[in-house]
């Protein structure tokens, strides 16, 4: 069953000429709305980089490291 092509596909898994038909009306409008999620999806991580970027971590203190003798347990 999974490796039959369904009924708008060829032998070859091409798409037949109707299902390109019927499919030509929203190539336009996918591809515009693809550009659109990309360009909020990349607006939303660049802003978030850029949020993090400026971040002054400096006034969280760092925990103490633990002594030496647990760390060499831990590895035997």
């Amino acid at each position: 069953m999974l490796n039959q092509p369904l009924k708008y596909q060829t032998q070859k898994i091409l798409f037949t000429p109707a299902l390109k038909r019927a499919r030509k009306p929203f190539v336009v409008r996918n591809a515009i709305t693809g550009m659109v999620l990309l360009g909020f999806c990349g607006a939303v991580y660049s802003y978030s980089i850029m949020a993090v970027k400026q971040d002054d971590l400096s006034d969280v203190p760092m925990p103490s490291l633990p002594p030496s003798e647990n760390l060499s347990d831990d590895k035997k």
